[in-house]
């Protein structure tokens, strides 16, 4: 049995300090994401391997455990279609009705976004590939959105998990296990 630490990048440094919906955006982390990822290294227990998404914001944080970092390009976000990019105002205005239902049910897809089923297939097939390929207890650095569905997928809740939080899970038989910390 292998655990598995499932990380969220660190805080991004928005553009003008405005929140906005990043999905495949890549933009890297500031000084307070930076200073988040340092002290999440400083808990995370000894792993065999790190593995990163390839956006600038998860290697950032996936390069502060201080271990070489292996790039799997679909560990990435879920691709965010028309609402990628832009700030959460800009999306207020454009698509004020979409807007409102969606802050009712996430369920609902982006216009042309990635499904969530093309997403979790993609992602764990990565997991897949990272608890294949690390020899012992590893790491997983990746994004808020696409953890919050891979949970989901393996517990039945969803949960997104905060800037620079420890996720752990169990990997056995092929099978991932959320632990009730």
């Amino acid at each position: 049995m292998k655990k598995v630490y499932l990380i969220r990048h660190g805080l991004p440094d928005f553009p003008d300090g405005k929140g906005m919906c990043i999905g495949t955006t890549d933009i890297p982390m500031g000084d307070k994401g930076l200073a988040q990822a340092e002290q999440m290294a400083k808990i995370l227990p000894p792993v065999t391997a790190v593995f990163s998404s390839p956006l600038t914001r998860a290697v950032q944080t996936a390069q502060a455990i201080g271990m070489p970092v292996t790039i799997l390009p679909d560990l990435r976000e879920m691709y965010a279609g028309e609402w990628d990019g832009l700030t959460f105002e800009e999306i207020r205005q454009r698509y004020p009705e979409l807007y409102a239902a969606r802050a009712k049910d996430l369920t609902i897809p982006l216009p042309g976004s990635e499904s969530y089923e093309d997403g979790i297939a993609r992602f764990s097939a990565a997991m897949n590939a990272a608890a294949e390929t690390a020899s012992g207890d590893f790491a997983v650095v990746a994004h808020g959105g696409i953890l919050a569905q891979f949970l989901q997928s393996i517990s039945g809740n969803w949960y997104k998990p905060e800037y620079t939080e420890i996720v752990t899970l169990t990997y056995q038989n092929g099978i991932f296990t959320l632990q009730e910390d």
